[in-house]
């Protein structure tokens, strides 16, 4: 398949702060906050609609996720300076306040999208049940930006960040919003569950959707000369403003609850891919949570 990305759609933007003695992980830009970027729909560009009562997603159709876990958990990733959005969900941590979203929703075209970068989780037609959450650091794998992907082009293998929330009213994320699980092993074949916020096409980025059906391994390989790496690949329809989204796995993916084992990259209109979550995510993982534990950041206003 011709693989796109399936990027942000314009929003605000986070600040992003690794520490120097991580190894794993790339240098981040000074500031507080990172922010994600990809794919080109406007935040805010469509009119707030109620929510569509057209029954569970089907196979390769983004349908609508409502309610459950999915509906704290999961929102809108607001970045580049309020410009565009990405998709993102809390995951399961000792510090109790990191994301996972898409690599190229912090770092693209050479640079970090990070000025006033913001999660705001639950995003339905306008309404922001739990607030708004400030970024704090975002963490990538150094050969993402090394590769300096641009927007046209994908790196999915690598495509993938945490990002560190600033505490909201003293209360840290998972307290407040829940995460889901994360897994670091897949077989060659799962089901799945692959949710995100798409704002163009036939979609308004104004409500949670999700496509369900199993994801198979797939060998990605951006350089001919180069060993390739793996995705994972779903039928799904989602656009521009998924990307970042998570890809559950478990008995409950469907109603929007279970373990991250991927996040929304890139596709074309039929399919999407996702990294796989192996070794290379769990250090980036390791190490962001690892940081944010030794940090006390101060709260960010509601």
């Amino acid at each position: 398949m011709t693989i796109r990305r399936v990027g942000t759609v314009p929003v605000a933007a986070v600040v992003a702060a690794a520490l120097a003695c991580v190894l794993l992980v790339s240098d981040s830009p000074p500031g507080a906050g990172v922010v994600g970027l990809g794919s080109a729909a406007t935040w805010g560009a469509a009119d707030p609609t109620p929510p569509h009562d057209d029954g569970p997603p089907v196979r390769g159709q983004a349908g609508p996720i409502v309610g459950g876990l999915s509906a704290s958990s999961v929102g809108v990733l607001v970045v580049d300076g309020g410009r565009h959005q990405c998709s993102a969900a809390v995951v399961a941590s000792r510090s109790r306040r990191l994301l996972a979203t898409a690599a190229h929703c912090v770092w693209l075209d050479g640079a970090w999208r990070v000025d006033g970068a913001m999660f705001i989780p639950g995003w339905a037609s306008g309404e922001q049940p739990y607030g708004r959450w400030a970024v704090d650091t975002a963490y990538l794998p150094p050969a993402w930006q090394q590769a300096n992907s641009p927007i046209t082009d994908v790196a999915a293998d690598t495509d993938f960040a945490f990002v560190s929330l600033l505490p909201c009213d003293g209360r840290l994320p998972e307290q407040v919003l829940g995460a889901q699980g994360i897994r670091f092993s897949t077989g060659e074949q799962l089901e799945v569950a692959a949710l995100g916020y798409p704002a163009l096409g036939s979609y308004d980025g104004q409500s949670l959707r999700g496509c369900v059906g199993d994801a198979a391994v797939e060998d990605f390989a951006r350089d001919p000369d180069q060993p390739a790496g793996q995705v994972l690949a779903l039928d799904c329809d989602m656009t521009e403003g998924a990307s970042g989204g998570p890809w559950l796995t478990g008995p409950d993916a469907a109603a929007g609850r279970g373990q991250i084992v991927g996040v929304v990259s890139g596709g074309d209109d039929t399919a999407l891919v996702s990294p796989v979550f192996g070794p290379a995510a769990r250090q980036i993982y390791d190490a962001a949570d690892s940081a944010s534990l030794l940090t006390a950041p101060e709260s960010s206003a509601p």
